[in-house]
């Protein structure tokens, strides 16, 4: 994929992901002011559940079908991949719903949630595995109009049914709010289907003379299965450690916070949903060039890191948004921008642990990277309460940043300058802890400009070079609108 194409596919995608950027920032504040914290920390748990399910039950497979995507261009040979690839996945959540249902029946082992809540999240888990294949397929056939729209769905149809129901029934939200999680998804599930029906008719005739090799795709896949759940364990560790030395009020205060760090999702989901299919793309076209992936790591390193200053300066005001009940959240906010930000950054930097197949590292990555939040958290939290669990998720994030380059590069070296990167995580490390304690005052604004500084003397050649870039795309449209 070319440059100009490139940019066309993601500021379609953006245009989507900023629609549900807006929607969220407007609507969180409302969903908080009607339901508690507790209530909302439920739903947090109801979420990391469904997710831990999903990337353990994908089997990997998920990623296999990005990795052998390409593989041909027959629509015979996509059909077959994408039935071998979700045949098992959907099969195993059905058994383990069935089993997840009767223990909540008969309480073998304590559960978090009523039998209507687990049946929610049985339904929700399937329509998610459902869906993460659809959504890759997506991304592979870079239909980003498509993508742009269940995005922007996804968050309207949520968002409306949440209200009207709290609205209507002012009773038990925790379900209320699990009802709307669930309907919104399969109605986003449907629409997508419908957009790739010819992908998702399976007819034998047509596929049995396409040979796949199964066993491959499983070689490829499984390590996935630990790595994958361990990276969802990873991502949730914090939730679950404050859910067990706190309560469920201090999960939905720590979830707020998060959401509202969603913002950075108009850049990471964007950037995320095209560069891994791009790369192996790219990888496949021109194994050799290397500056690609180079250039497409200083552009959201950049990025990544201008955010996450502009998100610390202006916490205070953002968390005004939530309500009287979530003030706590502005002290949680400063070392979470490392979540968003080390995890894109290392997609850039992990190519070749994709490239050369070495899928097995990511397990190693995921467990050391688990096993530091895990330590974090523990040692944290007792004594810090969220803000401990907040500075232990960044420094894991930096530590999975890390480890993912230096495994990558063992196999597929691209020089990417660490020393700057590194450089400007101190320098943004030093400014979140101090505002991890302190509101905003003279001293922050003065940070957010040493911080600004770093960024345009580390980074000037590419700052001054994607400028002028964006600056002749506007002039260009502008002639173009002209002559129209």
């Amino acid at each position: 994929m070319n440059n100009k194409s490139f940019f066309k596919h993601f500021f379609s995608i953006g245009i989507g992901t900023f629609l549900n950027l807006l929607i969220g920032v407007i609507t969180t504040p409302i969903i908080t002011r009607m339901v508690n914290p507790t209530q909302y920390g439920q739903l947090s748990i109801f979420t990391i559940y469904s997710n831990i399910a999903v990337m353990t039950l994908c089997l990997g497979l998920d990623q296999a079908l990005i990795r052998y995507y390409y593989q041909s261009s027959d629509l015979k040979y996509k059909k077959k991949l994408l039935f071998l690839c979700v045949v098992f996945p959907v099969i195993f959540c059905m058994f383990s719903s069935i089993l997840c249902i009767l223990n909540n029946i008969y309480n073998v082992i304590p559960s978090d949630f009523d039998l209507y809540i687990t049946i929610l999240l049985c339904i929700y888990t399937l329509i998610q595995i459902l869906y993460r294949f659809s959504m890759a397929i997506t991304r592979l056939d870079y239909n980003s109009k498509l993508y742009s729209k269940l995005q922007v769905m996804l968050k309207i149809i949520y968002v409306i049914l949440a209200i009207l129901l709290i609205t209507i029934f002012k009773e038990n939200h925790l379900l209320l709010l699990c009802i709307a999680t669930v309907a919104s998804a399969l109605i986003c599930l449907i629409v997508s289907f419908n957009s790739q029906k010819e992908i998702w008719k399976f007819n034998k005739e047509e596929m049995i003379n396409i040979k796949i090799n199964f066993k491959e795709l499983i070689k490829y896949s499984y390590p996935f299965i630990f790595s994958m759940s361990i990276a969802v364990l990873f991502q949730a560790i914090d939730k679950l450690s404050l859910n067990f030395f706190c309560d469920y009020s201090t999960v939905g205060i720590y979830s707020s916070a998060l959401s509202l760090i969603h913002i950075f999702s108009i850049i990471q989901t964007t950037f995320n949903t095209l560069w891994v299919p791009m790369a192996i793309q790219h990888y496949t076209e021109n194994p050799e060039d290397k500056t690609f992936y180079q250039k497409g790591n200083r552009i959201i390193t950049i990025i990544m890191f201008f955010i996450g200053i502009n998100l610390i300066i202006f916490k205070d005001i953002l968390a005004l948004l939530l309500g009287e009940d979530y003030r706590e959240a502005t002290y949680v906010f400063p070392f979470l921008i490392f979540n968003p930000i080390m995890y894109t950054i290392s997609e850039t930097t992990v190519n070749g642990l994709v490239f050369k197949k070495k899928s097995n590292y990511q397990v190693l990555i995921s467990v050391i990277s688990c096993g530091a939040n895990l330590i974090g958290n523990f040692l944290l939290i007792p004594i810090l309460g969220s803000k401990g669990a907040a500075i232990s998720t960044g420094i894991s994030y930096i530590i999975f940043f890390s480890l993912r380059t230096l495994f990558s590069n063992k196999f597929f070296y691209i020089d990417f300058g660490l020393k700057k990167i590194y450089l400007l995580t101190f320098v943004v490390s030093v400014y979140a802890l101090y505002n991890t304690y302190f509101k905003t005052n003279i001293l922050s604004v003065i940070g957010y400009f040493f911080c600004l500084l770093t960024i345009v003397f580390l980074y000037k050649d590419d700052i001054k070079y994607y400028s002028q870039k964006v600056y002749e795309k506007i002039i260009y449209k502008m002639k173009e609108g002209e002559n129209k």
